[in-house]
C-alpha cells in the first residue's frame, strides 16, 4: 500500500481505504494487493469480464436524457453552457522504422503544407493573456500540446509524428541567445546540489571521457558535497543531474504535459559540462530524447544504427569505440533554444565547444518500454493460460510419440524438401530421409494449428493488455502538475468547496489520470494522483469498487475539462441509488483526482458555516 509521504502524513489512498466504497484489503489477493504488478494473472476466460460490462452499461441506457449522454447522464460544457457529449478517441500513431537520413529542418525548407498546419487552427495555441481560471477550464490536451509545439517549432506536431518519430533524427536550429524553453540554468543545478541532499547514483553522476573511455567519478550512495562536484567540474568533468522534475516545477509541469501528448511516460535528465569536456562516450539509448539546449554550446555527432537488430532497441547500448564508427550523419552545433531529436537507437557523442563557456542541455526522453513488444509481454503469457485452460483439451494433448527422433538441430534435414522438388535430385533422396521430412513437416503443421489457438485467445485480450499497459503508464508517469485554480476545485480546498450532493458539478481533475479496469467481480480504479516525481518511488494503491459503480466511474473519469456532469445524472444502474453515487464521487474527490464545482446556494451554505 502506498506509504506516508513526507508532510502529507497519511496518504489519500490510506484514508480513502476507510469510506463505504473502499474494499481494498492489504492481505488480500485481489488486485490491490497486486498494486499494479503486470504479471496478475487474468480470470480464466476474458468473456466474463466484458459481458459483465456489457450488462452494466446496457442497464444504465434505459435512463434516457436529452441529446447523447454517458448512459444517460447529461453532460454539461461549461464554455457553451449547453448539454454536450464527451467522447473519447484512442488516437492511434502508426509509424515504420528505417534508417533514414538524419534531417536538419530550415525555415526556407518548410512547404506550404507544413505552413497550412502552423497557421490552421489545429489545435489551439497557447494564449499568455488567459489567467489561471480560464486555462483551469479550457482543454488541457491543447494546452499539453503547445508544449510540443515550442518544443518542435516551425515543425508541426502533425508533420512530426508523420515524418519524424521513431524514423530519424530531426535538428532545428533557432539561432537565439536563450532557451526558446527556458526550464533549467546553471544557477539552478548549483542551487539543487548546495541546498538539497543529492547522492551519487541516484541523484547525479559526475563523469568525463579520457582517450575515448568513460570514467565515472561517483561514490555510490555518498552524498555528494557541493564542493566536490564542483572542483570535478573545474576539473573538465560532466555533471549529470537525473531527476530534475523533483526539483524544478517548470520541468515537471513541462513533462506532465508531454506525458499527455505521447501517452507513457516522460523522464528528463540534466547535463552541465565545462567547455572543451566531453562527459560520455558514444552510445545510443532505448528511449526518443528530445535535447533542449538552455545555456552554452555543444556539438553533437550522430550515427545510423549499425543494423536493424540495433533500430528501436528495447535496451542501453555499450560504449562504442570513436574510431570504430562509419562517419556520422549529423554533425552540427547546438546553442541556446536550439533542439535536437533522437529516435531510440541512433548512436551519439556530444563535447562542450571550446568558444562558449560551459553548456547547459536538458534532455527528455519518452517511449521507455512503450512498444508492441511490451505489449506482447502481457498478452502472449495470458492467452498462452486462456488457451491451456480451455475446455478443449488439444494444448494439453502429449507430444508426439517419438518425434525426437526426428526433431532437433541434429535431425534437420529440410534439405529434403527442396530436393523433391526437383524429379533429378529427388532420386537421390533415401526412404529414410522422405520419411523424416515428411514427419517433420506432419510436425509443423500440427504446431502451427495449436499457435492459432493461442493467437484466438490473444485476440480476445487485447483489452486487457491495454488496461496492463495503462496500469505501467499509472505508476511510472509523474504526478499532475495542477495549477493554482485547479487546485481551488480538489479535495484539498475541501472546506471552501462544501460538501458533495445531487446538484455538485464533478469532472476528472486532468484527462488520462485515472483508469478503470475490471478485475474479478470489482470495479478497480488505478491513478496517479499519489506518485511522486521521483520514477517508482511510491508503489500504486488502486481503489476498489463494486462492479455496479463502473458505469459511475466511467462517466466521471471521461468528462474532463471545460465539461462537467452532475452528481445526480450519474449513471448508477440498476437502481439509480444517490447514496452510491455520492459515494463514488467523494472517494474519487478523497484521492485528489476529482474537481468539483458548487451551486452558488452551496457555496452560500458554506460561508454561513464557517461563520
Amino acid at each position: 500500500m502506498a506509504g506516508k509521504r513526507e508532510g502529507n502524513g497519511q496518504s489519500r489512498a490510506a484514508k480513502k481505504r476507510q469510506k463505504k466504497k473502499a474494499k481494498s484489503n492489504p492481505n488480500s489477493s485481489g488486485p490491490a494487493a497486486n498494486k499494479g504488478n503486470s504479471s496478475a494473472e487474468p480470470l480464466i476466460g476474458s468473456e466474463p469480464l466484458a459481458s459483465k460490462k456489457k450488462q452494466l452499461w446496457d442497464d444504465s441506457d434505459d435512463d434516457g436524457g436529452d441529446g447523447e449522454s454517458f448512459g444517460g447522464a447529461d453532460v454539461f460544457n461549461e464554455s457553451t453552457a449547453t448539454t454536450a457529449t464527451t467522447k473519447t478517441t484512442a488516437n492511434t500513431s502508426t509509424t515504420t522504422s528505417s534508417a533514414a537520413s538524419a534531417e536538419t529542418f530550415d525555415d526556407d525548407d518548410k512547404d506550404d503544407k507544413d505552413e497550412d498546419e502552423d497557421d490552421d487552427s489545429s489545435h489551439s495555441s497557447y494564449d499568455s493573456t488567459l489567467d489561471d481560471e480560464m486555462l483551469a477550464n479550457s482543454d488541457f490536451t491543447s494546452q499539453a500540446l503547445d508544449v510540443l509545439s515550442t518544443i518542435l517549432h516551425p515543425v508541426s506536431p502533425s508533420s512530426f509524428f508523420s515524418d519524424y518519430f521513431e524514423k530519424k533524427p530531426l535538428h532545428i536550429p533557432r539561432n537565439l541567445d536563450a532557451a526558446s524553453l527556458p526550464l533549467l540554468s546553471k544557477a539552478d543545478v548549483e542551487n539543487y546540489i548546495r541546498k538539497h541532499s543529492l547522492s551519487y547514483g541516484v541523484d547525479l553522476n559526475v563523469t568525463n571521457v579520457v582517450d575515448g573511455v568513460r570514467r565515472t567519478l561517483d561514490v555510490p550512495g555518498a552524498v555528494a558535497e557541493s564542493s566536490d562536484v564542483w572542483s570535478n567540474f573545474s576539473s573538465g568533468c560532466s555533471v549529470r543531474l537525473l531527476c530534475p522534475q523533483k526539483y524544478s516545477d517548470s520541468v515537471w509541469e513541462a513533462l506532465s504535459a508531454l506525458e499527455h501528448v505521447f501517452h507513457c511516460m516522460v523522464g528528463s535528465n540534466a547535463y552541465l559540462t565545462p567547455k572543451g569536456a566531453q562527459g560520455f562516450a558514444p552510445h545510443y539509448d532505448d528511449v526518443d530524447v528530445f535535447i533542449l539546449q538552455q545555456e552554452g554550446k555543444k556539438r553533437w555527432r550522430v550515427y545510423e544504427p549499425e543494423s536493424g537488430r540495433e533500430t528501436l532497441p528495447r535496451s542501453l547500448s555499450q560504449d562504442y569505440d570513436p574510431s570504430a564508427l562509419k562517419p556520422p550523419v549529423m554533425d552540427v552545433v547546438l546553442g541556446p533554444g536550439d533542439m535536437l531529436y533522437l529516435p531510440r537507437g541512433w548512436i551519439h557523442q556530444a563535447v562542450t565547444t571550446r568558444d562558449a563557456g560551459h553548456s547547459l542541455h536538458l534532455t527528455v526522453s519518452c517511449m521507455m518500454g512503450w512498444s508492441w513488444c511490451d505489449y506482447l509481454e502481457h498478452v502472449l503469457p495470458a492467452a498462452m493460460r486462456e488457451a491451456f485452460a480451455a475446455e478443449d483439451p488439444t494444448l494439453r494433448g502429449g507430444m508426439p510419440r517419438g518425434f525426437l527422433g526426428y526433431m532437433g538441430v541434429q535431425n534437420d534435414n529440410d534439405f529434403v524438401l527442396k530436393s523433391l522438388k526437383d524429379e533429378e535430385a529427388a532420386a537421390t533422396v533415401s526412404p529414410k530421409d522422405k520419411e523424416t521430412s515428411g514427419l517433420r513437416t506432419a510436425f509443423r503443421k500440427s504446431l502451427k494449428s495449436r499457435l492459432d489457438r493461442v493467437v484466438k485467445e490473444a485476440m480476445k485480450l487485447v483489452d486487457y493488455g491495454a488496461d496492463e499497459m495503462s496500469k505501467v503508464f499509472m505508476s511510472d508517469r509523474l504526478p499532475p502538475c495542477f495549477s493554482d485554480a485547479e487546485k481551488a476545485m480538489l479535495s484539498d480546498n475541501r472546506e471552501a468547496n462544501g460538501e458533495i450532493c445531487a446538484e455538485t458539478l464533478v469532472r476528472l481533475a486532468r484527462p488520462g489520470i485515472a483508469r478503470l479496469v475490471l478485475e474479478g467481480d470489482k470495479a478497480v480504479v488505478y491513478h496517479c494522483g499519489d506518485n511522486s516525481r521521483v520514477y517508482r518511488e511510491q508503489e500504486l494503491s488502486p481503489l476498489e469498487f463494486e462492479a455496479d459503480d463502473a458505469p459511475t466511474i466511467e462517466a466521471i473519469l471521461q468528462c474532463v475539462a471545460p465539461m462537467w456532469i452532475k452528481v445526480n445524472d450519474l449513471p448508477h444502474p440498476p437502481a439509480e441509488d444517490l447514496d452510491d453515487k455520492v459515494g463514488v464521487v467523494e472517494a474519487l474527490y478523497d484521492e485528489g483526482i476529482l474537481a468539483i464545482s458548487q451551486p452558488q446556494w452551496i457555496k452560500e451554505a458554506s460561508e454561513k458555516k464557517k461563520k
